[in-house]
């Protein structure tokens, strides 16, 4: 079964298309990167997979159901997506620890009025464990690096045992070693836990050293295969629109 299954997927905001035509399929167990420049649909199509937003036209599955499906399932839904969205702000002190982030992945398990238990709590500390966070349990969200936030964002989606993982511009403010980091930390993870791992992220080379598959998205897909193939093609350049190489010297003379 295909994991992800975007089929002729238009959508428009505000009389503006934003995705025309969008077909891509995602691997079960493998990590994508879904790339392109500002304003290309990413984050409208995560939204989409995430059933906040419904296409125009077009279909839309997520292992065989489409998107929100699983929330209408019994609590611990056979396929329950985790998502981490671009860094998460709070006011410096804002009173929630790292062990309570990590908690709210498991409330979308739990159900109106159930409060979480031991096997919950349980779940928290082990996705903690697995991104390496366990030992700031205690600590203030607020008070953690950009990068240790992100892990611990990481964690609140692990907590829920999902078997897709969406990512939306994970590394957003973090500098360069940073995101190495957290691309290594999410290829490892979905090798260890055959993770399906889908990432709109705007760190082209970076991102391409640890994904499967590139999908460059301008509206519609532009390419799509190896990160080799799709770095090599035309269309990365036609997308971003490079401006012509510059001269440094040229400028002093």
């Amino acid at each position: 079964m295909t994991a992800v299954r975007v089929e002729d997927v238009w959508f428009t905001y505000e009389h503006e298309p934003v995705l025309r035509g969008a077909s891509f399929e995602v691997a079960p167990g493998s990590f994508t990167a879904l790339i392109g420049p500002n304003g290309a649909g990413k984050s409208t199509l995560l939204r989409i997979l995430l059933g906040l937003l419904k296409p125009e036209r077009g279909r839309v599955e997520i292992f065989g159901s489409p998107p929100g499906g699983h929330r209408s399932r019994a609590a611990g839904g056979s396929h329950p997506i985790g998502y981490v969205a671009q860094r998460v702000r709070l006011p410096s002190g804002f009173p929630i620890s790292v062990a309570e982030v990590a908690l709210m992945g498991r409330y979308g398990r739990l159900g109106l009025f159930h409060a979480p238990g031991a096997l919950d709590r349980a779940r928290a500390a082990d996705a903690l464990a697995r991104v390496g966070m366990a030992e700031h349990a205690r600590r203030r969200f607020s008070d953690l690096s950009g990068g240790q936030q992100q892990r611990v964002l990481i964690a609140r989606a692990l907590a829920g045992e999902p078997r897709l993982l969406l990512l939306d511009e994970p590394t957003a403010g973090l500098d360069p070693a940073a995101r190495a980091r957290f691309y290594a930390l999410v290829c490892d993870l979905q090798h260890a836990q055959g993770l399906t791992v889908l990432c709109a992220s705007h760190d082209v080379e970076v991102v391409s050293e640890h994904v499967d598959r590139l999908v460059l998205l301008d509206r519609e897909v532009r390419a799509a295969g190896a990160p080799r193939e799709v770095l090599a093609s035309s269309a990365l350049a036609q997308a971003y629109t490079f401006p012509a190489p510059h001269d440094h010297g040229a400028d002093g003379a």
